[in-house]
């Protein structure tokens, strides 16, 4: 049997499926990369690249005589973050600005995941006791989430940051920010912090509890069967939230001015974004 193993940061020789099928020879292409083997991108942040390890080991294991028969294992390592159930035991209002496109979604499945969460998309945080800076291509795109952030670090309201990682939803690499980002903020020690890696697929509900940890989450002493049907039922709603992006943008394409332009490419032909976290 063969794992597919892609390397995530740019850096470090990673590259596109497409780029590194184009490599191979071609005749070797098809038993490659068209008989569904299993495929993850290799992580170096610690909780993500167990996610990547469990992926490896789950494939080798089914190839065995003892899990032949079986489709899947339920893989686990003690004390990773996405087996844990969470909770917010003090009363917890996360404030989604209307001003950054995409972070009401994610505070809402943040809040759908883990119980005790309250989220506000109201224009100002009112008494929000977190804010959510969501990065994306379309980060600061609009100019009132510049003030908003400054106003917020100079009321001292704690900053969560989430960086999207996902191609369809807007993913990129950490470096765009540092262009986009009004320089004062910058200087100011903005990303200072790390902003959390909101990854797809298998490595998302770690994303989810990253960041419901940093909002002050805390192990809950019981519903950790409800708690993990809830990280599941995110991920199936973050993968139709991926082709809804898909739909739209090409949708965006075809009624465009006939420059040709391409509509929004699946993850297995964009280029993985770095995390600010990255070793």
């Amino acid at each position: 049997p063969l794992v597919l193993v892609q390397e995530a940061d740019p850096a470090k020789g990673g590259a596109t499926l497409q780029a590194l099928r184009d490599e191979c020879p071609e005749n070797l292409q098809p038993d490659i990369f068209e008989k569904g083997w299993a495929h993850t991108i290799y992580m170096r942040i610690q909780e993500f690249q167990r996610v990547s390890l469990k992926t490896i080991v789950e494939a080798v294991l089914l190839c065995s005589p003892n899990y032949v028969n079986q489709s899947s294992l339920p893989l686990c390592v003690p004390g990773e973050p996405e087996s844990q159930p969470l909770a917010f035991a003090k009363e917890t209002m996360l404030w989604a600005s209307p001003a950054n496109a995409g972070a009401q979604v994610l505070a809402e499945e943040i809040a759908t995941t883990f119980a005790g969460l309250t989220v506000s998309t109201a224009e100002a945080p009112g008494p929000a006791t977190h804010m959510l800076l969501y990065l994306n291509e379309d980060s600061f795109s609009d100019a009132r989430l510049a003030d908003q952030v400054q106003q917020a670090r100079k009321d001292k309201l704690k900053i969560v940051m989430a960086h999207e990682n996902d191609p369809d939803l807007g993913g990129c690499l950490f470096s765009r920010f540092f262009e986009v980002t009004p320089q004062e903020l910058i200087a100011d020690g903005l990303y200072k912090d790390l902003a959390r890696s909101c990854f797809p697929g298998r490595h998302h509900p770690v994303s989810l509890a990253l960041l419901a940890k940093d909002l002050g989450a805390t192990p809950a002493r019981s519903g950790s069967v409800a708690s993990m049907s809830r990280l599941s039922a995110s991920i199936a709603e973050r993968s139709s939230r991926r082709f809804l992006r898909r739909r739209s943008s090409a949708t965006a394409t075809t009624a465009g001015d006939g420059t040709g332009g391409e509509a929004t490419a699946s993850v297995d032909s964009v280029e993985p974004a770095a995390s600010a976290e990255a070793a």
